[in-house]
């Protein structure tokens, strides 16, 4: 049985309180608002626990908070927040994902009501929140069916900007918190992200796509919120630099944000407030995000601190970097997924105040080092090769790329080889096995009008293709996977499935791989899970037959299938064959078939979750956030234990939620274990959870 990370952390605080007969303050509700965090990654958790027992002495002096930030050390994300030299506090602790805390400008005025907005999904969506600084008067500012994350204070600590998917791609929005009516500023077919609101409160900076690229903007504020309006905006960066994560200087006269070139090269940059030349402050190794620049009150003369989120030591930390520029100081030390620093406006700030000791290499950090390699491929897919490194961070050594002929040889024996080339680099340099997805006919190829997924007319010309592919990227590539769901009739060009001419082409590509690159392995296509079929789609079983009885046997290392489970759970048998467990009787079809040696390797699963738009098909088989992270993490554990012949599982997908070019209607955004604003969701924690054990 799977147990989340919630689930265990209750386990435990039980025990306790039944080992030490105490009614502590955790037991039943455990790391109530307030209580001191438990750092469960590591040995002595018991006295944490007991200390529970004794008021925080935060809440019997009245001192309040100093640090905030968002992290999944407590299971989903929660709020925490610290005093100097004190212990970590969970301010909000609610099974439902808690990120993005934001401090009210007002929290500066020991005077008035100090309050954190934050982005939680705990109402099955994800809204704009408040609370004040005990983590208490909680209250749903946005209360929108449509995903709002990224608030941002306005000076006056009266309004908040957002971003909100509401009108089918994420835009800029502002509302007053005495209001239920926001105001969209943004209106385009793209991308907006991150705002940050002037220190004079009359522009706000936001990261924009546009085009493709990120860039940093800034846009007029309406004198009067409550009307629609367009503001005069700028963009103050262009290609060949993106950048995302704007963040105001004290004074309002720069920004600072984070920047990477056109070869993906990522560091901290400012650029004044009215335009001119970017400057590099600091250049990273690897992912650097959520910049915020915090004003030191105890040295005004100096530009304080930009603190900031990475992944410089293989988890996400805090870091805090002078603003005059230097080198970067290492705030948190945990397996665990930090993010979101925002240091309460009017507080003093030294690094040491609150730098967290580092204690042992954690057990996700090192689980890649310190295990012997497991033959089986742990992978998924992904949108964006800048999360290249997440892979890593989830403990995966895989990654499945797509290789769309009609790009790549957009003429007869022309190649563009940009797309296959970045995909490869970027996965080899996180040091990941690679499985490349091949599809997409080219109009030379097919007839004239015919759908991207129309099968060739000569297969001769795949194998061509592919025996050019497998030749530039040999030694490089370990996989390829010939074509996607041939039963559907929408994956073969909108014609009914033909397993004998979809082992045609499998028998041409095997050739072809082999030639070039011996070592790769070919897969066959992921077979859609479709029970008896319907009038769009062969039934997987029938097309699995019709394969061997073409001749397809030998001509594929490795069967591929897409058992997706249609909202069931991982151990349900589902009588028409919709569920994970239809690969035990494509398993059965191989064996008939005098194929048992060959292996079954899952390239996609996952499970869709509920949405209030419209995901047509995916909508009837939507399951919650929280079971979506069991199912997923029971998936691997049943595969691993039950199925010794499945050699691969390849989760769908990472990261199609928080890419730029799928609207927010798009139903591959819902399987992803990304939120929209890249932060994981219950699923990713609990995978990165398993895979320390399972390895």
């Amino acid at each position: 049985m799977v147990t989340t990370l919630h689930q265990r952390r209750h386990s435990l605080v039980s025990f306790v309180c039944t080992l030490t007969g105490m009614a502590l303050a955790g037991c039943g509700g455990w790391l109530a608002p307030g209580a001191p965090l438990l750092e469960r990654h590591y040995p002595g958790v018991v006295a944490p626990l007991i200390s529970a027992a004794t008021p925080d002495p935060s809440r019997v002096s009245g001192s309040a908070p100093a640090l905030a930030f968002a992290s999944d050390r407590a299971g989903a994300g929660d709020i925490f927040a610290q005093q100097p030299g004190r212990p970590l506090v969970d301010l909000t602790d609610d099974p439902g994902g808690d990120w993005d805390p934001a401090w009210s400008p007002a929290c500066a005025d020991a005077r008035s009501t100090c309050l954190v907005a934050f982005t939680s999904q705990r109402s099955g969506d994800s809204e704009i929140w408040t609370m004040d600084d005990h983590g208490r008067n909680l209250r749903n500012v946005t209360q929108h069916p449509a995903w709002d994350y990224w608030p941002a204070w306005a000076p006056d600590g009266r309004q908040l900007a957002f971003i909100s998917e509401r009108d089918g791609n994420p835009e800029l929005y502002i509302q007053r918190l005495d209001s239920r009516q926001a105001t969209r500023l943004t209106f385009n077919t793209e991308s907006d992200r991150q705002p940050a609101w002037s220190p004079a409160a009359s522009r706000i900076a936001f990261a924009a796509v546009r085009r493709g690229i990120e860039e940093i903007h800034v846009i007029d504020v309406p004198a009067n919120p409550q009307s629609p309006a367009a503001g005069h905006e700028q963009a103050l960066t262009h290609w060949p630099l993106n950048g995302t994560s704007p963040a105001w200087s004290p004074d309002g006269q720069r920004i600072a944000f984070v920047g990477w070139d056109e070869h993906n090269r990522p560091g901290i940059y400012t650029v004044d407030a009215a335009g001119g030349e970017p400057r590099m402050l600091w250049k990273s190794a690897a992912w650097i995000g959520s910049l915020t620049w915090a004003a030191d009150p105890s040295s005004p003369g100096q530009a304080g601190w930009l603190l900031f989120a990475s992944w410089q030591d293989g988890n996400h930390e805090l870091y805090a970097l002078p603003a005059a520029g230097g080198s970067p100081v290492r705030l948190t030390d945990d397996p665990a997924w930090d993010d979101f620093p925002a240091l309460r406006p009017g507080q003093p700030f030294s690094p040491a105040d609150f730098v967290v000791p580092r204690g042992e290499t954690s057990p996700a950090s090192s689980a890649a080092t310190s295990k012997p390699a497991d033959p089986f491929a742990y992978g998924v897919n992904l949108a964006d090769l800048g999360n290249a490194y997440l892979v890593r961070d989830l403990g995966f050594g895989w990654a499945k790329g797509y290789v769309n002929w009609e790009t790549v040889e957009p003429e007869r024996g022309q190649y563009r080889w940009d797309d296959p080339d970045n995909t490869v680099a970027a996965f080899r340099s996180q040091g990941l096995r690679i499985l490349l997805r091949v599809h997409g006919t080219p109009a030379w190829a097919k007839p004239a009008g015919a759908f991207l997924s129309y099968p060739p007319d000569d297969m001769d010309d795949f194998a061509r293709f592919l025996e050019a592919l497998a030749g530039r990227l040999r030694g490089q590539v370990a996989a390829y996977e010939i074509w996607n769901e041939p039963n559907l009739n929408y994956e073969w060009g909108y014609l009914p499935p033909d397993p004998a001419r979809y082992t045609d082409m499998l028998r041409a590509a095997y050739g072809a791989v082999k030639a070039a690159d011996p070592q790769a392995w070919v897969i066959s296509a992921g077979l859609a899970t479709t029970g008896d079929g319907s009038d769009t789609a062969m039934g997987d079983l029938a097309f699995l037959r019709g394969m061997y009885a073409a001749g397809a046997r030998g001509y594929f290392d490795a069967l591929g299938s897409h058992p997706y489970a249609f909202g069931h759970d991982p151990d349900c048998q589902d009588a028409w064959g919709l569920s994970l467990s239809r690969v035990v009787q494509q398993r059965e079809v191989m064996v008939r078939s005098g194929d048992a040696s060959t292996p079954v390797w899952i390239t996609e699963l996952g499970w869709v979750l509920h949405s209030s738009w419209n995901l047509v098909e995916h909508a009837r088989s939507g399951v919650s956030l929280a079971e979506q992270g069991r199912y997923l993490a029971r998936a691997y554990q049943k595969t691993r234990a039950e199925w010794p012949w499945v050699g691969a599982l390849f989760l769908f997908n990472l990261d199609f939620a928080s890419v730029p070019w799928y609207t927010a209607a798009e139903p591959m955004r819902w399987y992803a274990i990304l939120n929209p604003d890249r932060t994981p969701r219950e699923a990713y924690t609990n995978i990165k959870a398993e895979m320390t054990n399972i390895k």
